[in-house]
C-alpha cells in the first residue's frame, strides 16, 4: 500500500515525539532560566533607554498606577484571543471528524505554543500537536492535515499583514537610527520567512524540478560541511514538502470549508498585534488614540520581525530586547517601557510556557497512573467459575 504524506507526517511527529519526550523538562529548565535573563536584560535596558528624567517604576508604583478598567479590557481580550485560536483546530476537528472536540483543540493549541516556545525557529509545535491528536483517536491523515493547514492559512495571513505594517510604518514612527535599523532587519527578516510558504507552492506547482532544487542544495550544503547526514535531511525536507504542498491542493480543492479558519486567522492576526495597545492603555495611563493603534501595531511587527533572525527558543532575549527598543519609541511608556513589555510577553508567550509546563505534567501523572492499575488488574487473580472451589 502506497504511503500519503499524511502517514508520513504522523510517522515523523511520533518519531519527534519519542526522542523529544525524554528531554522536554531539561529544554524547559533551560527556557525557564532564558526567561529570568531575559526579564533582567529587559529592565535593564529599560531603566538605559528611560534615562534619569523618567526612571522605570517599582512594582508596587506600578500597580498603583494601574488603570483597572482597562486592566479588566485586557484580560477579556486576551481571554477571547486564546478562544479564536482555540477554535480554528475545534472548527478543523469538526470539518475532518464531525465533532466540535473543544476540549481537545484547547489542549492542543496549549501544547503548539509550548514546544514551540521550547524549540529554536518555533519548529516543534506541529509534530507534537500530531502526536497528540493521533493519541487521542483522531485518524493518521486527519491528525496529521489540521496543524499543517492552521499553520498555512495563519502565515499567509500575518504575511499579508505584516507586509501592510511594515509599508505604512515610517508613517507613524519617529525618525531615528533605531526605527531605520529595525525597520530594515524586519524587512530582511520577512523575506526570509516568505521563502517557506514559496516554496510550498512552488512544490505543489511544480514537484519534481523543486525535489530536484531541495536535493541540489542539500548536496551543496554537505559540501560545505553545513549538513552532516546529507541522505537523512534530504528525506526529511521533501516529505515535508510533500505533506505542506498535499495540504494546499486540498485547500484549494475545499476552498469554502476553510473559510471561517481564513476569519478566524485573521483576527486572530488583529488581535496579537493590538493587543499591546491595551497593555499601555493599562499601565501607562495614555488616551487611546487610533494613530497610537497604528503605531503600536507597527511596532509589535517590526519586534517580531528584527528579533527572528535570532533562532533562540521562542525568541527568548531577542524579542524583549527588541521589544524594549522599539516600544521606547512610545510617548509617554518610559516609566512603565519594562513593565509593558513583560505584561505583553506574559500574555502571548511565558503563559503557554507556564500551561504546556502544566499540561505535560498532568499527562505524565495520568499515564503512571494508568500504567499502575493496568499492573494492579494484571497482578489480579482471575475471578473463578461458579462452583469452583476457593
Amino acid at each position: 500500500m502506497e504511503r500519503t504524506p499524511e502517514d508520513n507526517a504522523v510517522e515523523k511527529a511520533l518519531s519527534e515525539e519519542k526522542s523529544g519526550n525524554k528531554g522536554w523538562w531539561i529544554k524547559t529548565i533551560l527556557l525557564l532560566a532564558l526567561v529570568v535573563l531575559s526579564i533582567v536584560l529587559l529592565f535593564t535596558l529599560g531603566d538605559h533607554l528611560a534615562g534619569e528624567e523618567d526612571p522605570q517604576r517599582s512594582f508596587i508604583h506600578m500597580l498603583k498606577g494601574i488603570n483597572y478598567s482597562y486592566l479588566a479590557l485586557l484580560l477579556a481580550i486576551v481571554v477571547f484571543y486564546i478562544l479564536v485560536e482555540s477554535s480554528k483546530y475545534a472548527y478543523m476537528l469538526k470539518i475532518y471528524t464531525g465533532k466540535f472536540r473543544f476540549r481537545i483543540a484547547v489542549k492542543t493549541m496549549f501544547l503548539g505554543k509550548y514546544y514551540d516556545g521550547i524549540t529554536p525557529l518555533s519548529t516543534g509545535g506541529q509534530p507534537f500537536q500530531i502526536y497528540y491528536l493521533h493519541k487521542k483517536g483522531i485518524p493518521g491523515g486527519t491528525a496529521g492535515v489540521i496543524p499543517i493547514a492552521r499553520y498555512l492559512v495563519y502565515s499567509i495571513c500575518m504575511t499579508i499583514l505584516s507586509v501592510v505594517m511594515l509599508s505604512i510604518a515610517p508613517r507613524y514612527l519617529p525618525p531615528g537610527t533605531v526605527k531605520a535599523t529595525a525597520l530594515s532587519l524586519s524587512w530582511v527578516s520577512l523575506g526570509i520567512n516568505i521563502l517557506f510558504p514559496v516554496t510550498i507552492v512552488l512544490f505543489s506547482l511544480f514537484p519534481k524540478p523543486s525535489k530536484k532544487c531541495i536535493l541540489f542544495i542539500v548536496s551543496l550544503l554537505s559540501r560545505l560541511h553545513i549538513v552532516k547526514r546529507k541522505y537523512t535531511v534530504s528525506i526529511k525536507f521533501v516529505r515535508e514538502m510533500q505533506d505542506y504542498s498535499n495540504c494546499l491542493k486540498q485547500f484549494w480543492k475545499s476552498f469554502y470549508k476553510f473559510i471561517p479558519l481564513i476569519f478566524l486567522s485573521i483576527l486572530e492576526c488583529l488581535l496579537f498585534v493590538t493587543l499591546p495597545f491595551f497593555v499601555v492603555l493599562a499601565l501607562g495611563n495614555i488616551k487611546p488614540d487610533f494613530n497610537l493603534v497604528v503605531q503600536i501595531a507597527c511596532l509589535v511587527i517590526i519586534s517580531r520581525y528584527s528579533s527572528l533572525l535570532i533562532p533562540t527558543p521562542g525568541n527568548t532575549g531577542a524579542m524583549e530586547a527588541a521589544s524594549s527598543l522599539v516600544f521606547s519609541t512610545v510617548e509617554g511608556i518610559g516609566a512603565v517601557l519594562g513593565w509593558t513589555v513583560l505584561v505583553w510577553r506574559f500574555l502571548t508567550y511565558y503563559v503557554y510556557i507556564l500551561s504546556g509546563i502544566g499540561i505535560n505534567i498532568f499527562e505524565v501523572v495520568r499515564s503512571a497512573v494508568k500504567k499502575r492499575r493496568d499492573a494492579r488488574r494484571k497482578a489480579e487473580p482471575p475471578p473463578l467459575a461458579d462452583g469452583e472451589d476457593q
